[in-house]
């Protein structure tokens, strides 16, 4: 029975190359039979279905009405078939290549590096580049995956992208300085007076040097003063606890801090915004499998892994 089903599709294929080249040696020549062979296919085809669908002269060989609606619809069904058998013959060979992976660089550490690892362990024949930067590289037309953090609040709207995103992790950001920082220079107690404050700032987190408060309802967005600017978010934490400034960075990289005094939360009547991680990746008609497969496996192990440490889990 698959014999035969195979046969019938080789004959409609066939079909298909006649009307395209309109002779039925140039069909058979492409399609690798004889045009006898090919002749045979046609009339054994027009038996089955119980119609004509070619009709024959000297010169050229067209469609007949039939011919042409049977031509019209397999078409497009074919070319799906093709693209089926195409992609079966490169199943095998899939799981090897090149991944590209650009990644805010706390992402890379606390997880990236373990799941890319974990990866490799079971598909050895894929490789890795992976860029450690926390700015946009939407440009970039080699990079596969983009991870990048923002801070999101009620109303937030992200730029416009043509990038696809799927969310990975949401935190809360928490406002924090060490001890020795609220001893010498006193605490804030209203967004307001951050202004007057030593900020740790990080332009990709925040989307800018403004971090924005919820009180009730209402949302107060303050304009820092720079005093360090770097892009990477466990920097920012180190200056904080040797006292260079009041910092505002995920609740996820600071619990052991502050459990154990080496940072103070501030701002406590005041709600934060919550820090986020995404996934971007291009839009493609079809997605390699070679991606697909790792895009499902990180989706899949951040998750894991984030339910299953406490300082992620909310």
């Amino acid at each position: 029975m698959r014999k035969k089903a195979l046969t019938m599709l080789d004959k409609m294929v066939y079909f298909l190359n006649v009307v395209r080249t309109g002779s039925f040696s140039d069909a058979a020549r492409l399609y690798g039979i004889s045009a006898s062979a090919g002749s045979r296919w046609i009339i054994e085809l027009e038996e089955k279905l119980g119609v004509s669908l070619l009709k024959r002269s000297t010169r050229k060989v067209v469609a007949t009405e039939a011919g042409q609606h049977l031509y019209d619809r397999f078409s497009g069904v074919n070319g799906e078939i093709e693209d089926i058998f195409s992609e079966l013959q490169r199943f095998g060979q899939e799981e090897r290549g090149t991944i590209v992976v650009a990644s805010t660089p706390l992402f890379a550490k606390h997880f990236l590096a373990r799941i890319v690892g974990e990866y490799l362990l079971e598909h050895p024949r894929v490789n890795f580049r992976i860029i450690e930067t926390a700015y946009d590289v939407d440009m970039v037309e080699n990079v596969d995956f983009f991870i990048r953090a923002n801070a999101t609040y009620d109303g937030f709207q992200e730029k416009d992208s043509l990038l696809i995103r799927r969310s990975l992790l949401r935190c809360p950001l928490v406002a924090c300085c060490s001890p020795q920082y609220a001893e010498r220079y006193g605490i804030p107690h209203m967004p307001e007076e951050l202004a007057k404050h030593s900020c740790l700032y990080a332009h990709t987190l925040v989307g800018g040097n403004k971090w924005v408060f919820e009180n009730k309802g209402d949302y107060t967005t303050v304009k820092i003063s720079r005093t360090v600017e770097v892009e990477d978010s466990e920097i920012i934490k180190s200056i904080a606890l040797t006292g260079g400034g009041i910092a505002y960075l995920p609740l996820s990289i600071l619990r052991k801090e502050l459990a154990d005094g080496q940072l103070i939360s501030i701002l406590g009547d005041y709600l934060d915004a919550e820090f986020e991680l995404n996934l971007y990746f291009r839009q493609r008609r079809q997605m390699p499998v070679l991606c697909t497969n790792f895009k499902d496996y990180l989706i899949q192990r951040t998750k894991e892994m984030a339910e299953g440490d406490v300082n992620w889990s909310r």
